[in-house]
């Protein structure tokens, strides 16, 4: 009996329009979790990011520090309430070509996996509204309604890993398989699968893309835009797909 075929989704960026990792910990912060100087510290960050004064490498630095230094402090019970609201207020929030995507993949048999670095608490609920199958995000360890501040899984820069043990561990298959990522972090995810799809993609992923002539797609308004890059090395529109007249979940 032939193995199902498997269909991999980075989720913030790539489904979801912003970052849930993100709206998380600015939820956390409004709700007065963080001290003053880490909250402060946030705010300049993300003004100093929107007005093009540091990178968005730099800003995400500061919110993901601003996690971990705090675990310790927030109940587990507060975390998981505040996934749940992002996910309930936020969760439409998502690209229609990889919304759509998914819908198609399902219906033709794949298994849908999302792997995200954002928290498993976030990413199960959203991942579940979404038709997946199963979903890996980040782990943090509990002891009953604390966390101890240690991380349990760590996704970001083993995703190729992770995916590889759950392809052996679940009987899945590798073989005509897909997988769509929008940054430089998703690289070696899509290096693991046939069908590699460069969504919205940082400038990292689309000098690699084009490179090795991955599927490039680029969604704006209600259109996604197909690139590839020709015998010149250009970069070319290749085709075009209106989004609006399909149906949405």
């Amino acid at each position: 009996m032939s193995q199902q075929k498997l269909a991999i989704f980075d989720i913030d960026g790539t489904l979801f329009r912003w970052q849930l990792y993100h709206e998380l910990v600015f939820k956390l912060k409004d709700k007065g979790l963080f001290d003053e100087k880490t909250t402060a510290r946030l705010d300049e960050a993300f003004a100093s990011w929107t007005t093009r004064k540091e990178t968005f490498a730099n800003y995400e630095h500061h919110v993901v520090r601003a996690l971990l230094d705090n675990l310790a402090s927030i109940p587990t019970a507060v975390f998981d309430e505040t996934a749940k609201e992002i996910v309930e207020s936020s969760g439409r929030k998502v690209y229609a070509y990889t919304r759509n995507l998914i819908q198609e993949l399902k219906g033709e048999g794949y298994y849908l996996l999302a792997v995200s670095g954002s928290q498993q608490e976030i990413v199960a609920p959203f991942a579940a509204e979404y038709g997946f199958d199963d979903w890996i995000g980040a782990l943090y360890e509990r002891n009953g309604d604390a966390f101890t501040g240690k991380v349990e899984r760590h996704v970001p820069g083993n995703k190729d890993t992770i995916i590889k043990e759950y392809v052996t561990s679940h009987g899945l298959s590798l073989q005509d398989s897909i997988a769509v990522g929008d940054s430089g972090g998703d690289i070696t995810m899509l290096e693991l699968v046939d069908h590699p799809i460069a969504f919205n993609p940082s400038d990292e992923l689309l000098a690699i893309a084009l490179q090795k002539g991955w599927k490039v797609v680029v969604e704006r308004k209600n259109v996604a835009y197909a690139l590839e890059s020709n015998a010149t090395g250009t970069t070319v529109l290749s085709a075009t797909e209106t989004l609006s007249s399909r149906q949405a979940t």
